[in-house]
């Protein structure tokens, strides 16, 4: 049998292991009778490989710890800084967006003859607009923060948080921009306009408004949903963070109830974007658009991270190859 066990490292190693302080693994084989199957465990980044060896010697031999997570030895530093990297790409995104949101969007034309599509009544919103933050952020940071990591080792959280991070500010800074550029008119643009509702036009397809000029250009910021957007940016990326930690697509992940949970932060921001066309704020290709918006860069985000690995039998070192994705879930697993 082979028995790998981590022991304290007795100094600093030189070289390439330079950059990675992790400790040592001691391996001593000895004389087994067929080859057995390698089981292997890993929890909190210890790695215990139990398996089976043909050879009768025993030959005792000292890995690195960067070695036995199949990292390279500059892994750990590497990892901290791909998490820099991240927060200021973040950082970033929500510095542009909040750009984007206080620019002045187009002055789109708007014809007469279909402002029956824009005189709804003008009210307030079912999910106010401070909780889409929570709703498309903090609350999915917050669940992949928080899920046990010993019900899947194979967890890789700064990936988790860096990709949800991306899906979020990509998805904010592009909807801003598609906002400003088109300038769709709102269904309650009408009364945003002309509160008294006297209409007044400067000329042909040019409204003269009598409202507050925040509360108009407001009104020119329909087209795609950014509740909807956002909310599908960070549910959708959830419920892949979701499928990918109860094993959906493998042999043992087919339960009713797991699916169910999977898809519960997805109805979540569906919910979101039907309040959108109830309260009249957003047209439904608005919301569609929208949704569609968030779901192309949750699940681009997700398959460029891959916060999850699938546990190998065939070679310890690929144990820890961002090699699963419930997107390209192997059915034979």
């Amino acid at each position: 049998m082979t028995l790998r066990l981590s022991l304290p490292s007795s100094g600093t190693m030189r070289g390439h292991d330079d950059a990675c302080m992790g400790p040592m693994t001691t391996t001593t084989t000895t004389t087994g009778e067929s080859s057995a199957e390698r089981r292997v465990v890993e929890m909190n980044d210890d790695v215990v490989h139990v398996g089976a060896s043909e050879s009768g010697r025993t030959s005792p031999v000292e890995t690195s710890g960067c070695e036995r997570e199949g990292m390279p030895a500059s892994g750990r530093r590497a990892r901290a800084r791909a998490m820099t990297t991240d927060a200021c790409a973040f950082v970033v995104a929500v510095a542009i967006g909040a750009w984007l949101e206080v620019m002045r969007p187009t002055q789109r034309f708007v014809p007469r003859e279909l402002m029956w599509r824009y005189s709804y009544p003008h009210g307030e919103n079912t999910v106010p607009t401070v909780m889409v933050p929570v709703v498309a952020f903090l609350a999915p940071l917050c669940f992949a923060l928080s899920a046990p990591r010993r019900w899947n080792p194979a967890v890789r959280r700064e990936r988790a948080v860096g990709g949800l991070c991306a899906s979020v500010g990509l998805t904010w800074i592009v909807t801003c921009g598609m906002k400003n550029l088109v300038g769709g008119i709102r269904p309650d643009f009408a009364a945003r306009c002309w509160p008294d509702g006297d209409q007044a036009w400067a000329s042909a397809g040019v409204p003269r408004c009598s409202g507050d000029d925040d509360v108009v250009q407001q009104g020119r910021k329909s087209f795609p949903s950014g509740h909807t957007s956002m909310s599908f940016s960070g549910f959708v990326y959830c419920s892949l963070y979701l499928a990918a930690w109860l094993r959906i697509g493998r042999e043992e992940g087919r339960a009713w109830w797991k699916l169910c949970v999977v898809l519960a932060p997805t109805v979540l921001a569906l919910f979101v974007g039907l309040t959108r066309i109830h309260d009249y704020w957003h047209h439904w290709e608005d919301v569609v658009v929208g949704a569609l918006l968030g779901t192309a860069f949750a699940c681009a985000s997700w398959m460029h991270k891959r916060p999850y690995a699938r546990a190998s039998t065939s070679d310890a070192r690929a144990n820890t190859l961002e090699n699963y994705s419930p997107l390209l879930a192997d059915v034979r697993d």
